[in-house]
């Protein structure tokens, strides 16, 4: 049953909110328009650098051991059509448990914390709590909060975990614990986790759209690889197909980049999709958690700190290189690198995702 009043809210609200990304993107385009489009290695790296160093070994030799050879034939796939054209898809299995928060759990303490409502704080918490008000479901016939709890406890009972991270959002933190424990109401099989390969900032091509999704113990590795820059609009409409109405995105600073990015492509392309949905970024949550036991907040480092030591890699910073090399000599060497380098990021998401709601 539709109630006309409530949609209407809940579409402004979304409206507001893709109107804010797309914003959002549009300044950070127009902010690399005014610089070079070129990539430049040296913005990140002195030549001397130990990480740039091994980067360079590491592309010589992956030339020189695939020299003459087609990505088909250096990594088992898939040539996906799609009706927006063809890309090349890459499947592996990784050995992973999704830890996910309980689902009872998460429901008790989303609504233990009356914060959670606009004219709450510690005082006024205590205060109704003392009055025998044990959660906010108790606060519905409260003369001054019981609409906003109302309004909260219908979140709950309807397990809107797009809006209860909005609402906790504009009480807490990003950071809080109280908007991760929404992800209690998904099952492990409707999180998809999300990282992409681009050859720049805003309005630059996607290369690689990587995807992974739980059952069981198994971690499925689905990468829509861009075997030139005119396959992308196939690998966004493969994303796509990944998404429904129960799926919950997990990314790393997804908020602030991969799904600004992914709406920003999608409408260059005139390509329909909504990723306006649940969606839980762990690169807060992982500040939060470990905040001085790393020195940066990059998924490699959390992987090398707290997951355990990461296998060979390239850095973020020189996949645009590596995939220009592959464009210019078409040696898919380079390229293999870069979609191990998605790979990786993609486990290690996991991993945090699940350490994290371990507690």
């Amino acid at each position: 049953m539709l109630i006309e009043g409530h949609d209407n809210q809940k579409l402004s609200r979304v409206g507001a909110r893709i109107k804010s990304r797309v914003n959002q993107a549009s300044d950070a385009a127009d902010a690399e328009r005014v610089g070079s489009s070129q990539f430049t290695p040296a913005l990140f790296y002195a030549k001397d650098h130990d990480d740039y160093a091994q980067a360079l070994a590491l592309k010589r030799a992956l030339i020189e051991k695939h020299d003459g050879k087609a990505l088909e034939e250096v990594t088992p796939g898939t040539e996906l059509v799609t009706e927006r054209g063809t890309c090349y898809r890459v499947d592996t299995e990784e050995r992973v448990r999704i830890h996910t928060i309980p689902q009872k759990r998460a429901e008790e303490s989303l609504l233990a914390d009356f914060k959670l409502l606009h004219g709450v704080r510690e005082t006024t918490e205590r205060a109704l709590k003392e009055r025998g008000y044990r959660n906010i479901a108790d606060l519905v016939e409260h003369d001054r909060f019981g609409a906003q709890a109302l309004s909260f406890l219908k979140l709950v009972e309807t397990r809107d975990t797009g809006e209860l991270i909005e609402w906790v959002g504009r009480r807490f933190p990003r950071s809080d614990p109280l908007a991760l424990h929404a992800s209690g109401f998904h099952t492990p099989d409707q999180l998809l986790f999300v990282d992409l390969e681009t050859l720049g900032l805003f309005s630059s091509p996607i290369i690689i759209i990587g995807v992974a999704e739980a059952v069981d113990e198994t971690l499925t590795v689905r990468q829509y690889v861009s075997r030139n820059v005119g396959e992308e609009p196939a690998a966004l409409a493969a994303l796509l197909s990944h998404v429904n109405s129960s799926t919950a995105l997990v990314t790393f600073n997804g908020r602030a980049f991969d799904v600004p990015f992914l709406e920003q492509r999608l409408a260059y392309y005139q390509i329909h999709g909504n990723l306006q949905r649940a969606h839980f970024d762990m690169l807060h949550f992982a500040r939060r958690r470990w905040r001085g036991l790393t020195p940066d907040f990059r998924l490699a480092s959390l992987e090398k700190y707290v997951l355990g030591a990461r296998q060979s890699d390239i850095p973020s910073a020189l996949v645009p290189e590596f995939y220009e090399t592959y464009l210019r000599t078409q040696n898919a060497g380079p390229l293999l690198a870069v979609i191990d380098h998605n790979r990786q990021d993609l486990i290690a998401l996991a991993h945090i995702f699940s350490k994290i709601c371990e507690g």
